[in-house]
């Protein structure tokens, strides 16, 4: 692996190689996360200026960045990060029609931090499957819930009445995506629109989830919000926050050609804030998915 150690050119260089031919073949992505982690380095030790990273960024090709899914984070087309498109496409693993830059999105689907995220599918499946079977109705609160692909995928395996859904989103295109995608089960999924510091209820739910809010909240707002879950929360359920671990070896990459920055967590740090937010120690715990990046705040609300 190359360790770009010596001069600043040479991980430019590299990248300018990768860019002409359309994007790095798969030998070469363990090459260019290298890169990223470099010149990352150097950006936050001042020896990249904003406008260099611009640059680099633009050395893409206007043509590149308005088909692939580096361009979209960069594009922020919906106006803000990890919109509810570019998720549903790490879902369904979409790679552009364009055959000039596939490459790029095939690159972007292999990266640990996009398997993460459909891991994140999976883990919210199993685990309301699972209580299902210890409890076999559950009222169920999605806070940001995006393309709800995930509740698309959950349902298709349950029986009717088993779960009935709450929706929180602030994004009204995310609303009509998911309704569409979860038009089979609009009797049971409902939707409200608005922003979760502006939304309140009197209604309390089994489980309430969350899967990649809170990694865009600095600690205080990440305290705040539990404390507001566990006024919505029964007594006997559970609230499931998921949060990038600082395992992430996609986020120089990520930060650096996707403009996309996310606040990461250990499982020590997400076991304190839930601690700071009056939570017993004792029904805290913390899992993760098989990449080990995504890691899931589990408390047991009493």
């Amino acid at each position: 692996m190359i360790t770009f150690e010596s001069q600043l050119v040479q991980p430019i260089e590299f990248l300018q190689k990768i860019v002409s031919k359309g994007g790095p073949e798969p030998e070469e992505y363990g090459q260019l996360m290298n890169m990223a982690d470099y010149l990352e380095k150097e950006y936050k030790s001042g020896n990249i200026s904003e406008l260099d990273l611009q640059l680099m960024r633009n050395s893409f090709g206007e043509d590149c960045l308005k088909t692939t899914l580096h361009g979209h984070s960069i594009a922020r087309p919906y106006g803000y990060a990890g919109d509810f498109m570019i998720i549903d496409k790490f879902y369904r693993r979409h790679v552009t029609a364009d055959k000039r830059f596939e490459k790029w999105d095939k690159f972007w689907q292999s990266c640990a931090a996009t398997q993460a995220v459909r891991n994140r599918k999976t883990y919210f499946i199993n685990t309301l499957t699972n209580l299902l079977k210890e409890k076999p109705q559950l009222d169920l609160l999605n806070v940001a819930s995006g393309p709800a692909r995930d509740l698309a995928d959950l349902y298709s395996g349950l029986n009717k009445g088993q779960l009935n859904t709450l929706c929180i989103e602030a994004d009204h295109r995310a609303i009509a995506y998911a309704k569409e995608l979860n038009k089979a089960y609009n009797d049971e999924i409902s939707f409200i629109e608005k922003n979760i510091f502006r939304y309140e209820t009197d209604k309390k739910f089994d489980v309430v989830w969350s899967a990649g809010l809170f990694d865009y909240f600095n600690d205080s707002v990440f305290v705040k919000i539990i404390r507001r879950f566990v006024n919505w929360t029964k007594s006997g359920g559970e609230i499931i926050i998921g949060n990038f671990s600082e395992c992430n070896s996609s986020q120089a990459f990520m930060e650096l050609f996707g403009d996309w920055y996310l606040h990461h967590r250990s499982e020590e740090q997400l076991t304190k804030l839930a601690v700071q937010a009056g939570m017993e120690e004792k029904n805290i715990k913390v899992e993760r998915e098989p990449e080990g990046i995504n890691l899931f705040l589990r408390i047991l609300v009493s």
